[in-house]
């Protein structure tokens, strides 16, 4: 790590992101065919997706739309093929130090260090060597709190690994061990905010925080602004880790929109498409990383965003996007958990009796309320009961269940239907 004071005083965490936006793009591209290469050699599944490829004519950006798009919903079916990583890997599994089981279920390695370069986005945040961060990013299955907490390391901090759940104990190890930095979703630190008042417990130790995994409403920020935190939010996936952060200006200032990570390259491309857009059009966002054990070569994230032209007054100098702009597919996620239509029709599968399901999910003061409803014939002693549990088990998600008639659902093709309002 070399951290500078470059680019009329800005601290960064390494002066790469101050560089010219030109030459970013030549160390991006530099040899990017011959690393493809070594990828398709090394993994694989790589091997099989690019065998239409001529991989010695992929030398720049434009080219990349020569790759065939590979959807992060489709990852359940790669792996399934070969577990545990559908042969994307370029070692073998074993190698690797963590094995995570996210939602779909998708599995993914993990190694030691700053393996999913969270720490850029931590530092642009404001935390510093030596600072204590609490981290309720869920450390269950999934690796947001290892990739998080990992970073914290990397930086030379110290991890409280508080995880999810249980509000009271945390108010009271935040009050007691006093750390000065807040990780996970927003709405989990405004219940901690909200139990301490109810409590009166202080928690005013976190002046800082870095945020991700749901959307951050204008109203959150603003509460969070009245009790003197300065929160921002990142945005990143478990296969790639960071893909984009915000970042503040000279006077402290959140700066709209988020810096892509220097090791991402991102693209905009229109939904249904393999197809790149310009700087300004809405589409979804595609992710490429080569420069690791766990290579992504297109992977369709199934968010929509788009790509800010203009530099950040941060003084950094990457390409800017506008943040989550909602799905591209029906997969979302609820309350951080990645949910996919494959995961709502496996109910059907083990429930014999159900003709149809979906999952509609609301919000209530920006906590996630995600309702399964499901066409039965006859409502049966316990099944609203034996579903949720399946549910919970299966994926990690508690959902409420409305049992109806056959017909009630409306026919318009929705398995998962978004209704939740941000303001």
């Amino acid at each position: 790590m070399a951290i500078k004071e470059i680019n009329q005083g800005y601290n960064f965490y390494e002066d790469l992101e101050g560089i010219d936006r030109d030459r970013r793009e030549e160390i991006l591209f530099n040899s990017i065919s011959g690393n493809i290469l070594k990828i398709a050699k090394s993994a694989p599944g790589w091997k099989e997706i690019l065998q239409n490829v001529d991989i010695s004519q992929i030398n720049s950006r434009d080219d990349l739309k020569k790759i065939p798009i590979t959807r992060k919903s489709n990852l359940t079916n790669i792996q399934t093929k070969n577990f545990p990583y559908g042969n994307l890997t370029t070692k073998d599994a074993t190698e690797f130090e963590y094995m995570f089981a996210s939602p779909g279920p998708i599995y993914e390695p993990g190694e030691r260090g700053d393996f999913w370069h969270m720490s850029r986005s931590l530092f642009a945040a404001g935390f510093r060597a030596k600072e204590v961060a609490y981290n309720t990013f869920s450390y269950h299955l999934g690796p947001a709190g290892i990739m998080m907490g990992n970073a914290v390391n990397n930086l030379d901090g110290v991890v409280i690994a508080g995880g999810v759940g249980n509000t009271e104990l945390q108010i009271n190890t935040i009050c007691n061990l006093r750390p000065s930095f807040y990780l996970g979703t927003p709405s989990f630190l405004k219940l901690l905010i909200d139990k301490a008042d109810e409590k009166e417990i202080d928690i005013k130790s976190l002046k800082r925080g870095l945020v991700g995994a749901e959307p951050f409403p204008p109203s959150l920020r603003e509460f969070f602004s009245e009790k003197e935190i300065n929160v921002l939010q990142m945005y990143g996936i478990a296969e790639v880790g960071c893909i984009a952060y915000e970042t503040k200006d000279h006077n402290n200032k959140n700066i709209p929109g988020m810096i892509i990570e220097e090791n991402i390259i991102l693209e905009i491309v229109r939904p249904g498409t393999n197809e790149p857009l310009p700087a300004g059009e809405v589409g979804e966002v595609v992710v490429t990383k080569i420069n690791s054990n766990y290579p992504m070569l297109r992977l369709a994230t199934g968010d929509l965003s788009s790509v800010i032209d203009e530099i950040s007054p941060c003084g950094r100098t990457n390409f800017r996007i506008k943040g989550w702009m909602g799905r591209a597919e029906q997969s979302t996620k609820i309350k951080g958990l990645f949910i996919t239509p494959l995961q709502i029709n496996a109910v059907i599968k083990k429930f014999k009796e159900l003709k149809k399901v979906k999952l509609v999910v609301t919000n209530e003061k920006l906590v996630d309320n995600p309702m399964l409803i499901c066409e039965a014939e006859n409502n049966f002693e316990n099944l609203e009961k034996e579903i949720k549990e399946f549910f919970k088990a299966s994926n990690k998600l508690t959902v409420n269940v409305s049992l109806v008639m056959p017909g009630e659902i409306k026919n318009d093709g929705l398995v998962i239907e978004d209704k939740r309002v941000y303001d």
